[in-house]
């Protein structure tokens, strides 16, 4: 779970370690986890490996959906024309080369590949840095951004992230890296839009995950 400080800052360098991780989950947080994970795996992931058609209806129904939840955060927290200004411009800069990519992912790498990429950095990436940077992190690498990311997390994350990659799906060692510097800079971008409009989340479905 992100903190989130709104009107002041919140220094974490003089707080307990165990405050500073996070602690360790609970049964009831873990099951949710888990829950997330398996509906992401069976109800979307699988399926959009089988049909490539199946994978542009869901990746367009997530642009779409972000979108409206991008813009409704924007209308209830922004206060002035030029934070509008200033929204528009950081949708923008994600929107079009999201749609960009829409267009031209299954001639360029297919839709197979596009689905072991967002196991590669959204399952076994994301979830490796967490639980790295949980588990032995402590040094933090951008607290006003992004208050629990940690140097460990990264380089943790990143390891067990490569080995999975070249083992499982034989990914060479640059496309790996790639895909998972790319994620984690795509991750504190979207925490930065975050910070810059005061909420902690933005939307409350896959809130266990980064909101």
């Amino acid at each position: 779970v992100k903190v989130l400080t709104v009107g002041r800052k919140k220094h974490t360098c003089g707080m307990p370690a165990d405050k500073r991780h996070g602690g360790s989950w609970g049964p009831r947080e873990l099951q949710k986890r888990t829950g997330i994970f398996l509906i992401l795996i069976i109800g979307l992931l699988i399926p959009m490996w089988i049909s490539s058609w199946y994978c542009q209806i869901v990746l367009c129904s997530f642009v779409a959906g972000g979108s409206l939840e991008f813009w409704m955060a924007v209308y209830s927290k922004a206060t002035g024309s030029q934070e509008y200004v200033e929204m528009l411009f950081f949708y923008l800069a994600w929107c079009l080369p999201t749609l960009a990519a829409l267009h031209s992912y299954r001639q360029l790498i297919g839709h197979q590949r596009l689905v072991e990429c967002l196991v590669i950095q959204l399952v076994v990436g994301d979830s490796a840095q967490m639980l790295v940077g949980r588990s032995i992190g402590h040094r933090f690498v951008c607290p006003q951004l992004s208050p629990k990311k940690t140097l460990e997390g990264y380089v943790g994350g990143a390891v067990i992230t490569l080995l999975y990659a070249s083992a499982v799906h034989l990914w060479p060692t640059v496309d790996v890296l790639v895909a998972y510097v790319f994620g984690c800079i795509g991750d504190l971008y979207f925490s930065a839009v975050k910070r810059r409009l005061g909420i902690k989340d933005y939307s409350r479905i896959l809130s266990l995950h980064g909101g």
